[in-house]
């Protein structure tokens, strides 16, 4: 199975799962009076209303750059990601001003026993989807499908959560503490709201960072370098340009190679293509989805400059358009 082909499958298997946990949690909700289980089944139905966005998207990121788009169409993805993030975010805000309602308002009786019965359901079902789609993504290395991964298992800790505050209410409501398991929903959903928490903000500063166009982790950045200098030791340079960004799966790769004027092998256009492909080869074997751009030069003001900064003088005009001027 394809790559592009197993992340179609994950997304789908998102979506079928979702709407199913989602519908179960809002109709147990309605049975038992329950706002967390309400919670947990609505977190459920936002995934499975984004990955319908996300199948489209998971096609579009792989089409080729067109007029429209001549890089491509791989911000879309991190565009995406950071929806999903917000969407979460903005949900959790829900269930913490739900929950503060609650609390100030007296509390609320719930069935517990309709609790457990979802909690149990949405572990199992929860479990054995974070373990499929955990596996599909580090097979087909997609960062759609490595987000609702980590979102399952997000999902699948607070279903547990659920379940084990709804056992302690239970066991509340038929104690002499019994007035006090009328706080216990809101006080479960706000420690959903705890659990939840870091994951959409996880995924928010990750994707905004790459629409920025900010640089990879240093980790990728160092072992980038160390795959171009292995290549290019063979290759008579003096000095080396890396610029790296990453959006979505696809890492952008901008290199300048300054060669010393007088060399046995001039850089000519056979050695370029030659060099690139290398450098392409080594490179790809760890970063599968990757734009390489590689330009080899003996004026390091072309690298320099070949993006702008307030700090440095352009380069010293061409002798050839001076003189015809």
């Amino acid at each position: 199975m394809t790559a592009a082909r197993m992340e179609r499958v994950s997304i789908i298997i998102t979506i079928v799962a979702s709407v199913t946990f989602g519908l179960i949690g809002v109709v147990i909700s309605l049975a038992s009076s329950s706002g967390a289980v309400f919670l947990d089944g609505l977190f459920s139905l936002i995934f499975a209303m984004v990955g319908l966005l996300t199948l489209y998207v998971s096609g579009l990121v792989q089409r080729p750059r067109d007029d429209q788009y001549p890089f491509g169409y791989a911000t879309f993805e991190p565009m995406l990601n950071l929806f999903k993030g917000v969407l979460i975010a903005l949900a959790l805000v829900f269930a913490v001003w739900s929950a503060v309602t609650s609390l100030a308002g007296g509390g609320v009786e719930v069935a517990a026993l309709g609790g457990i019965i979802y909690a149990v359901i949405a572990v199992v079902g929860g479990g054995l989807m974070a373990l499929a789609l955990h596996f599909l993504a580090k097979r087909s290395r997609s960062p759609i499908v490595e987000v609702d991964a980590r979102n399952a298992i997000v999902d699948t800790m607070i279903s547990g959560a659920v379940g084990v505050a709804f056992v302690i209410t239970l066991l509340l409501q038929n104690s002499r503490w019994s007035a006090a398991a009328r706080y216990a929903d809101p006080v479960i959903m706000l420690a959903i709201v705890a659990i939840a928490a870091p994951q959409p903000i996880k995924t928010i500063r990750a994707n905004w960072r790459q629409l920025l166009g900010r640089a990879p982790d240093e980790a990728v950045q160092e072992r980038v370098a160390t795959l171009v200098e292995q290549v290019l030791t063979a290759v008579p340079h003096y000095e080396t340009y890396l610029r790296l960004t990453e959006i979505g799966r696809y890492l952008y790769i901008h290199l300048y190679v300054i060669v010393p004027e007088h060399t046995e092998r001039p850089i000519d256009t056979p050695l370029h293509d030659e060099i690139r492909r290398r450098i392409y080869d080594a490179l790809s074997a760890e970063f599968p989805h990757l734009a390489l751009d590689v330009g080899f030069t003996m004026d390091e003001q072309w690298a320099l400059h070949s993006m702008p900064s307030p700090e440095q003088h352009p380069p010293a005009a061409d002798p050839v358009t001076a003189a015809a001027e």
